[in-house]
């Protein structure tokens, strides 16, 4: 099994960069192959990348979240999962080659820096916690996506603006579908991050009996559900939409990048080492 593990985690971002390749080409060359094959590409890539995760759980005995790296696998993995499905509720399937540019680059570092390790904290090996990590990476891949879709939101706005009737301008999916796009993105996320808060509270106290909810990592991820909360509200009571909800979805993705970063550094649990 442990070479099988290897095998894969070297297979993994060579499959993902090959996928992200046939997304380009159809996205830029309009390769008509290539829009054949595209979704068989990504579908194979992440059985391959479930199949590897699983090997590796049961390998290691504990789900593959326990060091950076890992999380950069699974985040890679929810990313381009995440975007299928958005892809599906949707129906637009030409924003792929955006994402998994990302996803690829996740994949290949974690690919090169994860490590094998067999003794974890029996913290780690906590089903509650599995489902929280694995529920706030998958909120986190659809802010990344829902911030993917609002700066295309405006890059093709700009292009309209200046009548840039370019390559990229005939490609990309319209206005209205990357507002829909930014809208299903932020409300996946916003769904998975409510899951991960109502988890945490239930796992925190059995994990660290003494963790204050004043702790930096408590009060950032409530401030985030609130940002993306506030959001949603703007959305339906006020009627927000367009420009200015691509700016929120930009904007409340960078705060959520920066906020994560700083507590991370600061915090007194969530650490791995």
């Amino acid at each position: 099994m442990y070479n099988a593990i290897i095998i894969l985690q070297t297979a993994l971002p060579v499959l993902y960069l090959a996928t992200t390749w046939r997304y380009g080409k159809e996205f830029y060359n309009n390769d008509f192959r290539s829009s054949q094959l595209k979704p068989h590409y990504l579908i194979t890539t992440l059985g391959f990348h479930f199949l590897y995760l699983l090997l590796r759980t049961a390998e290691f005995r504990h789900v593959p979240v326990t060091s950076p790296a890992e999380l950069l696998s699974v985040l890679g993995f929810t990313l381009a999962g995440a975007y299928i499905f958005i892809e599906y509720i949707t129906k637009v399937k030409n924003t792929g080659f955006f994402v998994l540019v990302i996803a690829s680059f996740l994949v290949s570092v974690a690919s090169v820096f994860s490590p094998h390790k067999y003794g974890v904290l029996d913290i780690f090996k906590s089903e509650l916690l599995s489902f929280h990590i694995v529920s706030a990476l998958l909120g986190y891949s659809a802010f990344v996506l829902s911030a993917i879709y609002g700066l295309l939101y405006m890059m093709l706005y700009k292009k309209l603006r200046t009548r840039t009737f370019d390559n990229i301008y005939r490609n990309l999916p319209s206005l209205e579908a990357l507002e829909s796009l930014v809208w299903k993105s932020v409300l996946v996320g916003f769904f998975a991050f409510s899951f991960v808060l109502i988890v945490g509270f239930i796992w925190l106290p059995q994990a660290f009996p003494n963790i204050t909810y004043t702790d930096p990592k408590v009060i950032v991820t409530l401030l985030i559900w609130l940002i993306y909360a506030i959001g949603i509200m703007l959305k339906k009571i006020i009627g927000f939409q367009g420009k200015r909800l691509a700016l929120i979805s930009i904007v409340g993705f960078v705060i959520t990048f920066l906020s994560m970063a700083l507590t991370n550094a600061i915090s007194g649990f969530h650490r791995f080492n």
